[in-house]
């Protein structure tokens, strides 16, 4: 803009020396001659304005970037320190096996032979029919009462030898006994079908194959403690068959044994009563 007012103003400077000479010394008929000078009356070219700068803009000077502040150097981590070795344990030192235990024999079938027993006769049967009471001798552990088969308080040893069955009832040693501390229990009595004619084992079990389910057989010790049963099973097993001696689970019993048939005696007779 100041350049455009500036040749405005030379313009009419010019336009103004052109025209201030007399009009009256210029004739209409002759043309003006062109000439290379011109003289111009004095021109006052005081323009205050032209002295006048330009305003400058007022920049406000551009914020120096915050310097970005330099990095905390990191400390140099001391090397970690080296673990120590864990101390070797004392060694425990093995112990020494333990000497084997002998285990529990297991019971044996009962040696009992009857064929060198004399058949009874028809009186001796009859005896075994009728009620027969017996007295506890010194080594009994206890008496056997069935009134079923007519026996009462028949002396009952505790071992399997042929002594004891000769003298009454074996039991045998390796099986429980009613007062034994025992989840479960299985009292092994075994007695002659025969026995010798005079002992107190004649005939003791001659009828023991006619119990059924529901008889009752009653244990008592030698302090008058008495132990009850009622039968629940019969069966016949073989002389080999020792596990018919074994506890069974849950179940607190007494069981009878004799030889059958007669006269071979190659069975055995089984009874088995549970508590009451």
């Amino acid at each position: 803009m100041m350049a455009a007012a500036l040749t405005l103003a030379v313009v009419t400077a010019v336009f103004v020396a052109l025209f201030r000479e007399d009009p009256e010394s210029v004739s209409a008929a002759e043309p003006i001659e062109k000439t290379t000078e011109q003289t111009t009356g004095p021109e006052d070219f005081s323009q205050p304005w032209l002295d006048i700068p330009d305003p400058e803009p007022k920049l406000e000077p551009a914020p120096e970037p915050n310097p970005e502040p330099e990095p905390n150097p990191e400390p140099e981590s001391e090397p970690a320190p080296e673990p120590k070795p864990a101390p070797e344990p004392n060694p425990v030192p093995e112990p020494e096996p333990a000497p084997e235990s002998n285990p529990a024999p297991e019971p044996e079938p009962i040696p009992v032979d009857e064929s060198d027993y004399p058949q009874p006769d028809r009186n001796e049967v009859q005896a075994a029919r009728d009620v027969r009471r017996y007295t506890l001798p010194q080594g009994a552990i206890m008496g056997l009462t069935v009134p079923d088969i007519g026996v009462y308080n028949a002396p009952v040893f505790d071992s399997d030898r042929r002594w004891a069955l000769e003298n009454g009832v074996g039991h045998v040693p390796e099986t429980s006994l009613p007062w034994s501390d025992a989840p479960q229990r299985n009292t092994f009595l075994a007695g002659h079908r025969l026995g010798f004619p005079g002992t107190e084992s004649h005939l003791i079990f001659y009828r023991l194959g006619t119990l059924g389910r529901g008889d009752v057989i009653t244990l008592k010790d030698r302090q008058g403690r008495a132990y009850r049963y009622q039968v629940t099973e019969t069966f016949i097993a073989n002389p080999a068959d020792s596990w018919v001696m074994g506890q069974v689970r849950g179940r607190d019993m007494v069981t009878l044994q004799t030889c059958t048939p007669i006269p071979t005696f190659e069975k055995r007779i089984i009874v088995r009563a549970d508590r009451i």
